[in-house]
């Protein structure tokens, strides 16, 4: 099977372990032990929440198939985690509220959603009934609500910072991967 630009597709089922999903050289700078999730920006409340915290949180799921940009697919992953939308109502963003900008630990990989998109993303703990691993995006992973961009989710979330403008120079997510993705078919 193939997928635009010639680039071959290679499909996987969920029975697959989550050596499926293609991973990519950790950052030094990321470091789960220690991790926790700030909410800044255009909130009443901003938070630091540590791991333990967010499991306590009520939990959802959702079951998608992902294809990248770099030409895989990996078929019904069952992610399970919470709703950014429960995250950020303790957080109460002000009323000019509009974007999120989600933030990876590594300090570069960053993607802006619009608010009404962020609350419906889950922030994935697990994938296939297995804690993410580092290598594919844990401790915690964005998995947006509809059907977004491979690029879209972030691994490594650290923060997420609300903001009442579209922080587009701040987004740098497409250009990551698509970069990424070009140099690795070269």
């Amino acid at each position: 099977m193939r997928r635009g630009r010639g680039i071959p597709l290679t499909v996987a089922t969920h029975e697959q372990t989550m050596d499926t999903l293609e991973s990519h050289p950790v950052p030094d700078s990321v470091t789960p032990q220690t991790w926790h999730l700030r909410v800044t920006g255009a909130v009443a409340e901003p938070l630091c929440l540590a791991h333990d915290e967010l499991r306590s949180l009520p939990d959802d799921g959702v079951t998608d198939d992902f294809t990248c940009v770099e030409g895989w697919r990996a078929e019904e992953l069952s992610w399970h985690g919470i709703r950014l939308q429960t995250v950020l109502a303790r957080a109460a963003p002000t009323a000019d509220a509009a974007y999120v900008l989600v933030q990876a630990m590594d300090g570069d990989y960053t993607s802006a959603l619009s608010l009404a998109r962020a609350r419906d993303a889950l922030l994935a703990f697990e994938c296939n009934g297995t804690p993410l691993p580092v290598e594919h995006g844990g401790p915690a992973r964005l998995v947006p609500g509809d059907d977004g961009d491979c690029w879209e989710h972030v691994k490594w979330v650290a923060e997420l910072e609300v903001t009442a403008t579209e922080p587009t120079g701040r987004d740098t997510a497409k250009d990551l991967a698509l970069g990424r993705a070009s140099t690795d078919r070269e």
